[in-house]
């Protein structure tokens, strides 16, 4: 709702920002890639800019400019602004342009001379600005209560030479961008005003995070699933992590409602299991070693530390089906015992549609109390000494399945915090699936330090989890995050070390998974490495410093993003994040530069907390 108060639309940094559109041209950049040469064009507004020191100093951060636009040649026609993103200023002196190295040292020097004593005295200063277009326009409107607003709409309109620039204020910015309500990244920078998105949009969309190394995408990832947690009550989040980093980023909401499950074996030993995990020095020098041990110890006692076996279960998907059919084809037999499968048939249909059980589903991933209810049936039927048939040779096997399946889910007995038990024996990646559908833990991480194993875990994980969505008809939402993404989906695969089956079965993820409630983020260093096609399936994508020019090349490539902007990610420091987002702001591709909020400063006030045991 808009009130009575005339908001100021534009910044004029106090009177002092006076630009005039002065060029419109097309720049191209182009690199070998593997597959081919790739040239990207790119189209550019060059802004003559009244110098100025203050506004300077401002058009130094991000900034945009609405650049003015008449749509007829009547003066009194409706004005539109036309939306650019500013990328580079540069301070411009006319003697510059007639300067060169062939001029003797003498002359030379006297030009630099009154070039250096002219900044902002003298006319002849002024500011290139470089500005790349949103493909947005902005049109100013007035409410019912006398006051202005703007609205904006997608544009393909080209702006005039000659025409007038102004820069957008915060209140506008915020307008163009900001999600009403939505979850707060960080600050904008340039705006000091927070980015609110849809947390939702980018959990159902898909989302990339992409930086170098100590750019911060273990701190930013762990803020946006606390965020994630936070926002979304029929959300379940599962990560699997190679590196060991979100065991400590995460530590206070493992504590609480999560589970660790790994590969490794830790002896129920604080020390060695914080050993096994990446401690940043920044969160080192804030929170003690006793700290840690205390809260290793913690999820430890609760049993929240699991193991997980890198091979599948062994025993075959049998459904509730094939034996309602093996009991049917007995039923109508003219053979002895056709009379008692009758009747047990009966009463396991009467209890599959009291309770409304699938009858596609695995006999593996129903409850604990509906397979021993069957047990229960068969035994009537296996009471009988006298029965030689095949059918009872059949239903012996079957028992000993189920039994064999409980023996798998034995518990010690000891019913942990938020109802938690603890499990025996490892679970593979199939019963994790099942597990995360339909347990009560909020967030899983899955540490499993060997990048074959993982491979295996996560394609068995993912395909396990779309059969169990299809037949089982779960709603509850699972966003599975992938650190180190170029293991998973890498552009070239080996059937020997998994990749093949992780890389199909991560691809599936992301082009089928969200009509089953199954999401995915990335994180990645590698960008260059990815499976491109999978990447084209991101609409949510923060982009830190990748140093090497290939990889933002791929980045501006699938995305459709001006290099231009991209050129600035090597500017930031730890922590600054270009973000850009199909779904998740209020339009869509405008990219937006901001300092994220600090997961470790969040973990460290939880830490302060005593643990009750």
């Amino acid at each position: 709702m808009v009130s009575n108060i005339n908001y100021e639309i534009f910044n004029d940094i106090g009177g002092r920002f006076e630009a005039r559109l002065r060029e419109n041209k097309i720049t191209t950049t182009t690199t070998k890639m593997r597959e081919g040469d790739v040239t990207l064009t790119n189209p550019i507004a060059i802004l003559d800019v009244r110098f100025d020191f203050d506004v300077l100093n401002r058009l130094h951060e991000p900034s945009f400019v609405g650049i003015e636009r008449r749509l007829t040649a009547d003066d009194t026609s409706e004005k539109i602004y036309l939306i650019y993103e500013i990328v580079t200023p540069n301070p411009i002196h006319f003697q510059m342009l007639g300067m060169n190295v062939t001029m003797p040292t003498v002359i030379r020097k006297e030009y630099l001379e009154i070039i250096e004593s002219s900044w902002g005295k003298s006319d002849d200063t002024w500011i290139d600005v470089v500005a790349v277009p949103t493909n947005y326009m902005m049109k100013i409107v007035t409410d019912k209560v006398g006051g202005i607003e703007p609205i904006f709409n997608r544009s393909r309109l080209v702006p005039l030479i000659g025409s007038r620039a102004y820069l957008l204020s915060n209140y506008t910015v915020s307008k163009f961008l900001c999600i009403e309500g939505g979850v707060s990244l960080g600050t904008m920078i340039g705006f000091d005003m927070p980015l609110t998105v849809s947390i939702d949009n980018m959990i159902r969309y898909h989302t990339g995070i992409f930086g170098f190394t100590g750019s911060g995408k273990s701190n930013l990832t762990s803020y946006l699933v606390r965020e994630a947690l936070r926002s979304i009550s029929d959300l379940a989040v599962v990560i699997f992590d190679i590196g060991g980093e979100y065991s400590i980023h995460l530590l206070d909401l493992i504590s609480n409602d999560g589970l660790i499950y790994t590969t490794e074996e830790f002896n129920n030993d604080p020390a060695r299991f914080i050993a096994s995990q990446v401690i940043p020095e920044t969160l080192e020098e804030r929170i003690s070693e006793s700290t840690l041990l205390r809260y290793a110890e913690n999820i430890l006692n609760q049993n929240r530390v699991r193991r997980i076996s890198v091979h599948t279960n062994s025993m075959s998907i049998l459904s509730l089906g094939y034996i309602i059919s093996i009991l049917n084809d007995a039923a109508q037999s003219s053979r002895g015992g056709a009379l008692r499968a009758g009747i047990m048939l009966q009463k396991i249909n009467d209890y599959i549609n009291k309770h409304n059980i699938n009858t596609n589903t695995d006999i593996a991933d129903i409850k604990s109390e509906d397979r021993r209810y069957l047990v229960d049936i068969i035994g009537e039927y296996l009471d009988n000494p006298n029965d030689r048939t095949a059918l009872k040779q059949d239903l012996q096997a079957l028992v000993e399945y189920i039994n064999k399946i409980e023996e798998n889910n034995v518990t010690d007995g000891k019913v942990l915090q938020n109802g938690i038990k603890g499990e025996v024996t490892p679970i593979d990646a199939g019963k994790l699936a099942s597990c995360i559908l339909h347990d009560t833990p909020t967030l899983s991480i899955v540490y499993i330090p060997k990048p074959d194993h993982a491979r295996n875990i996560v394609s068995m994980f993912i395909d396990r989890l779309f059969y169990l969505k299809k037949v089982y008809g779960s709603k509850k939402k699972v966003l599975i995050v992938l650190d180190e993404a170029q293991e998973f989906i890498p552009d070239r695969v080996k059937e020997e070390d998994g990749s093949s089956s992780s890389n199909r079965a991560v691809e599936a993820l992301l082009r089928q998974g969200r009509k089953y409630r199954l999401h995915c983020w990335l994180s990645t260093q590698r960008v260059a490495h990815l499976n491109v096609n999978a990447l084209q399936q991101l609409h949510t994508y923060f982009v830190s410093v990748l140093p090497r020019f290939y990889d933002r090349m791929v980045i501006a490539d699938a995305f459709s993003l001006s290099y231009n902007i991209l050129e600035r990610t090597t500017e930031l420091e730890t922590g600054q994040w270009l973000f850009v987002s199909y779904k998740a702001t209020k339009q869509k591709n405008v990219p937006v530069f901001i300092q994220a909020n600090n997961n470790e400063d969040i973990l460290c006030s939880r830490l302060n907390y005593s643990i009750s045991y």
